[in-house]
């Protein structure tokens, strides 16, 4: 049953729930009362605590049929995948659509202009008050990594090309570095100063926003930045 703007979502899906960013989001909604079914691609390297509204499946957000019963009762989306839990030493044979195709592979078996879905975005795609995006200034974001930043980049056009009600949201280039997950934040349109794309931000001040977004949506069919408030 798709998510009104009179009623929470209550089904949340969380892709990619095994990663850091994932476990925070799928801890903050479970604080948050919904109900999460936490797909990752190997359950038995994922060892969350015992919940009464979690639920661990199988699944890989690049092939979305085997998830048909998983998104059938879904509210919510969060797309919280990536390809890698580290730098890779080279990206040869890595597919610049990633994300495009499992957007693509999503909005099949899920579009619908009531589900919300909201998107973990990449701070070297956000565009500079002094031009460019992030992953121009080698100052701010290591070339070698580009492979990977243009993959999220041509995420926001594959979304723009759903009827899903979906947001991304972007955090800062220190995102991981602040120890307190209780600061508050704020959502900013792009362009972006140098400072503000580099601000320290924590996993968990990060997901609150996510679950912000899911639960009563401000951000609609657009990228944003989570920046320290």
């Amino acid at each position: 049953m798709p998510s009104t703007p009179d009623r929470l979502p209550r089904q949340v899906a969380v892709l990619g729930a095994g990663g850091r960013v994932g476990r925070a989001v799928t801890a903050a909604l479970l604080a948050g009362e919904h109900h999460v079914t936490a797909v990752v691609r190997d359950p038995g390297r994922y060892d969350p605590p015992p919940h009464p509204r979690l639920r661990v499946v199988r699944g890989d957000a690049r092939q979305p049929a085997p998830l048909a019963p998983v998104l059938r009762t879904t509210e919510a989306l969060v797309l919280a995948v990536t390809p890698f839990t580290a730098p890779p030493p080279s990206f040869d044979g890595f597919d610049p659509d990633y994300y495009a195709a499992i957007v693509a592979g999503l909005a099949d078996a899920w579009d619908h202009p009531h589900r919300r879905l909201v998107a973990v975005g990449l701070t070297a795609t956000l565009r500079l008050d002094s031009g460019g995006a992030v992953m121009d200034d080698p100052d701010l974001f290591p070339p070698a990594l580009t492979p990977y930043a243009e993959a999220h980049a041509r995420q926001l056009p594959a979304l723009s090309a759903t009827t899903l009600d979906w947001a991304i949201l972007a955090p800062p280039g220190g995102f991981g570095t602040d120890p307190d997950p209780r600061r508050p934040y704020r959502l900013l349109r792009e362009p972006l100063s140098r400072t503000q794309v580099m601000a320290a931000l924590s996993h968990g001040t990060y997901a609150r926003a996510v679950v912000a977004e899911v639960e009563r949506p401000t951000v609609r069919r657009e990228r944003v930045a989570v920046v320290p408030g």
